[in-house]
């Protein structure tokens, strides 16, 4: 449980004439463009990664990422030589990037990167440290960071990712570990932090097609309560791990010194394709922040000093998981109760979105459609 003494924050007043702006749209005929991540360490410098597609079958996605050292007024496209799956950025020139094989790393905000770490090397059973297991990564500074993903994999490094060693904590709860991951890695100090995943195992009930192909039976399936697990560390040494019967599936983790958001999504026969939880880190109290049947919640920020934003899609239609990309929704809030509709360029469409920035009044969103937005402050 967390037990943090909280301050009072105020949120900065965005004016009147506040809205999100398209800065980078991919438009290219037979091809599309997937961003999956986005990372801004300062208000100048960030980087967005995915893959393009090519129409047709059996055609290899071409990683790539999009850089801007001028605040996203230019972008720069520069191939990568391995599938994206998430960033982390510790200033504006260290970053890491997790990949389909393996981890990467920048000493030069994203210009080149190297492949590190022993991903190839040990027991897969016990280190679950080969490519292809590691979902996320987060480091408190130069040196030491974790990594989690996919079969209980939890992994604690003291030289930048060079050699890894497990969490023992993350293998003790229950759940198959083919079932089991952990998606969700954040910290609210250097010491402090957080993993959340959960586990998933397969239905007998589950439809036989997708829920976009057999739309009725995957709104009659009845939502059951998952494993959802959490490990907790108050020295980045030792963890404690918790679980609980929960329905839906942790999606998305914040965290800051005060306060923390975290989202879940649900199956299509729930009454809400999303809720948003506000976690007060002073008294460890939490609440739901925000539920509504016509936005499907993908990502959130929240700043001690700036209020909370929201990240959403208005589904196409009855279908929340529907591969039709929907209308782009942006929500804010001083208090994580009070929320308002932001302004929105109408061409923005997408099915996810992720959001960055390094404080409240320097934010952007990438989308699985190839959009990169900015909100760009009223007066």
């Amino acid at each position: 449980m967390w037990r943090w003494i909280g301050f009072a924050f105020a949120l900065p007043l965005l004016g009147a004439g506040s809205r999100w702006e398209i800065q980078y749209f991919y438009d290219q005929l037979h091809t599309q463009l997937e961003l999956v991540d986005l990372a801004f360490p300062s208000p100048d410098r960030g980087i967005a990664v995915g893959s393009i597609w090519e129409t047709g079958p059996d055609k290899p996605p071409k990683p790539v990422a999009l850089l801007t050292s001028d605040g996203g007024a230019h972008w720069t496209s520069t191939p990568l030589k391995d599938v994206p799956r998430s960033v982390f950025f510790f200033n504006e020139s260290l970053g890491w990037m997790v990949c389909d094989n393996g981890i990467w790393q920048t000493e030069e905000s994203g210009r080149t990167w190297k492949k590190i770490g022993d991903q190839k090397r040990g027991d897969r059973a016990k280190y679950g440290s080969n490519a292809g297991m590691i979902a996320r990564v987060w480091f408190a500074d130069a040196q030491k960071g974790f990594a989690i993903g996919y079969q209980k994999t939890a992994l604690s490094t003291t030289d930048g990712g060079k050699t890894w060693k497990p969490i023992e904590e993350a293998a003790k709860p229950a759940g198959n570990p083919a079932f089991t991951a952990y998606t969700q890695i954040v910290f609210a100090t250097p010491t402090v932090g957080l993993i959340a995943g959960g586990a998933v195992p397969p239905r007998r009930d589950s439809p036989r097609y997708p829920a976009w192909m057999a739309p009725e039976q995957a709104m009659k399936q009845k939502q059951v309560p998952t494993l959802t697990i959490t490990l907790e560390t108050r020295d980045a040494e030792t963890w404690t791990a918790s679980t609980a019967p929960l329905y839906g599936f942790v999606t998305r983790l914040r965290l800051t010194r005060t306060q923390g958001m975290y989202i879940f999504s649900f199956d299509e026969s729930f009454e809400v394709p999303s809720e948003v939880y506000h976690l007060d880190l002073g008294t460890g109290k939490s609440n739901s922040a925000f539920r509504a049947v016509d936005r499907r919640v993908t990502d959130g920020l929240v700043f001690d000093e700036g209020g909370a934003f929201l990240a959403a899609v208005e589904p196409p239609g009855k279908l929340s998981s529907a591969p039709i990309p929907g209308k782009v929704k942006m929500l804010t809030s001083p208090d994580m109760t009070n929320w308002s509709e932001m302004d929105v360029d109408y061409r923005a469409v997408a099915r996810s979105l992720v959001l960055a920035g390094p404080d409240a009044a320097h934010l952007w969103a990438a989308t699985d459609t190839g959009m990169i937005l900015h909100l760009k402050p009223g007066d």
